[in-house]
């Protein structure tokens, strides 16, 4: 973790998963210091029957009334492997990304996104989309796709374009997403975060059955 930016893999039960993504705006120290408290918050509320909607909801309210604390977008997944879907909520956060069993990309541009957390507005949904063996999911933060004086849509269509190794381990699709975005143009003084996340292929397998 960098800055501001921050990811988090939060294990729910056997079957479901919390992932998260966030982006505390500013830099330094003082955007890594309120990074580490809404970090520490949602672990604290983080529960199995809670919706990420409902998360977002209440961190929201929970950092409104707290005095200094700079707003910072924030993307969460419950991914359910027994029911084979993922649930979705942002709070101003970038969609994520689906990387299918053969690494082909697909923005999740239907995510309902509300505002940043801080503001004290509220206003989340969820929305929930199939999850298959193989599958991986992407969450990210804009450092990973946004150039400077491009808009964003351009720099989203450029992350949905990639052809990725049709057979990339999940490392692999790390690094060729961080060397074909970063590495070739992106303003290095933002900060990354990037989280891959895979279904494996036997939820009943040695192991968790989302490897991360």
């Amino acid at each position: 973790m960098v800055g501001g930016d921050w990811f988090d893999c939060v294990p729910l039960s056997a079957d479901r998963t919390l992932l998260v993504i966030g982006d505390v705006m500013g830099h330094g120290v003082a955007a890594a210091v309120d990074m580490s408290h809404y970090s520490a918050m949602l672990r604290a509320i983080a529960t199995e029957s809670v919706p990420p909607h409902v998360l977002l909801e209440r961190m929201d309210r929970l950092t409104a009334r707290l005095s200094g604390e700079r707003p910072a977008t924030c993307l969460l997944a419950v991914v359910d492997t027994g029911l084979g879907r993922a649930t979705y909520a942002s709070a101003g956060h970038l969609p994520p990304a689906l990387l299918d069993r053969h690494n082909r990309a697909r923005l999740l541009e239907d995510v309902p996104t509300g505002p940043p957390l801080g503001t004290g507005m509220g206003g989340y949904g969820s929305r929930s989309y199939p999850c298959a063996p193989g599958d991986t999911l992407l969450l990210y933060t804009d450092g990973l796709v946004e150039r400077r004086g491009e808009d964003i849509d351009c720099s989203l269509r450029r992350l949905a374009g990639l052809r990725l190794p049709r057979s990339a381990t999940i490392d692999q699709v790390l690094d060729e997403l961080l060397d074909q975005l970063v590495a070739s143009g992106v303003d290095a003084e933002d900060d990354v975060a990037l989280l891959a996340a895979r279904i494996r292929s036997a939820p009943g397998s040695a192991g968790h059955p989302l490897r991360s």
